[in-house]
């Protein structure tokens, strides 16, 4: 079955073209909630596998990216958050960590996922983080920007524009 629009198979654009991905579908990084598996599935079937490697040490991150590196060949995408620090992660308690996190706990059990830990907050510098990115030639990321007197935002960067 050949899905087109105009005269063009709906694969073929400059997403698939320059990410090197068989399918224009980005998975969402989930920050803090990703998992190595998953990324290197979506994109090993053909998509854009993202890792959210929200609140992770640089070289927390290049570990991730290594095993990520070991099982898949095609492109991943990292994800950072880009912190204006955020008085309200500075006096997070572990209560509220188990509050919030507990209508996803069902969730997280149902695909075998293992239930995050509570960590106290420890400021990591983003440009720490990006520089691992680059050291690892990560050649597409994401990256969430917030303020703590604005409401969050979402921006995407590639070294290579589309």
């Amino acid at each position: 079955m050949t899905n087109q629009v105009g005269s063009r198979v709906w694969t073929e654009n400059r997403l698939t073209s320059r990410l090197g991905l068989r399918y224009p579908i980005i998975q969402g990084p989930l920050g803090g909630l990703s998992s190595q598996r998953l990324t290197a599935s979506v994109s090993n079937y053909g998509g854009l596998g993202s890792f959210g490697a929200h609140g992770l040490k640089p070289e927390a991150i290049r570990k991730v990216i290594r095993e990520l590196k070991g099982l898949t060949s095609k492109p991943f995408a990292m994800n950072l958050w880009v912190s204006v620090e955020d008085e309200g992660a500075l006096t997070s308690t572990e209560e509220a960590f188990h509050r919030s996190l507990s209508p996803l706990a069902k969730h997280i059990e149902d695909v075998g996922g293992a239930k995050p830990t509570f960590l106290p907050y420890e400021p990591i510098r983003f440009e720490d983080q990006a520089q691992v990115l680059l050291e690892e030639e990560i050649s597409t990321f994401s990256f969430i920007m917030a303020s703590p007197r604005n409401r969050y935002w979402t921006s995407s960067a590639a070294k290579e524009s589309c």
